[in-house]
This record gives C-alpha cells, sequence and structure tokens, in this order.
C-alpha cells in the first residue's frame, strides 16, 4: 500500500523542504527532488539580482509528504518565497 501514496511524478509537501517532487520509491522511502536557492553577489552593473538554483536528491520516509494540494498550498508556498511571480495587487 505504501507505493500507491505519493507515487514518482507527483508533487508534495514536505514541512522542512516545501514543495518537492517525488523521483520514486522503495518501499516506504521516498525519493525526492529538493530545489536549493541562493542569493549571489552581483558583479554587472545594472542587474537586478542574480541566484544559483541547487536541485538535489535526498530520501524521506512517506508519513513525512502529503501529497500537495494547489488550492491548499498556495498561500504557504508564499510564505516560505518558493512561490516566485506570485504578488498580491492592491486596489
Amino acid at each position: 500500500m505504501a507505493e500507491y501514496k505519493c507515487r514518482a511524478g507527483a508533487m508534495a509537501m514536505h514541512s522542512e523542504f516545501g514543495l518537492v517532487e517525488v523521483q520514486g520509491h522503495d518501499g516506504w522511502m521516498r525519493c525526492i527532488l529538493i530545489e536549493r536557492r541562493e542569493q549571489m553577489p552581483i558583479e554587472i552593473p545594472g542587474a537586478l539580482s542574480a541566484e544559483r538554483i541547487e536541485i538535489v536528491e535526498e530520501w524521506v520516509h512517506v508519513r513525512e509528504l502529503v501529497e500537495a494540494d494547489l488550492a491548499r498550498d498556495v498561500e504557504y508556498l508564499r510564505k516560505r518565497g518558493q512561490l516566485i511571480g506570485c504578488m498580491k495587487l492592491d486596489d
């Protein structure tokens, strides 16, 4: 039954890593992709910002994951700074 929760290719929420992609499984364990972002010093005049994005694999227990539900998770991701390009517009 463990293989039916958070299958490969699914998006899931992790309490420490935020939104992750499930890459594979081995019993109760899930291989997930984590996106880590690091701000880089800007050396180019006129550049607004620069960042380095690193994709890392981690193995976690399936109980640490909750299948992603976009409607429920958007606000959580925005608060974590993991949702790029979304702004609240004031009238």
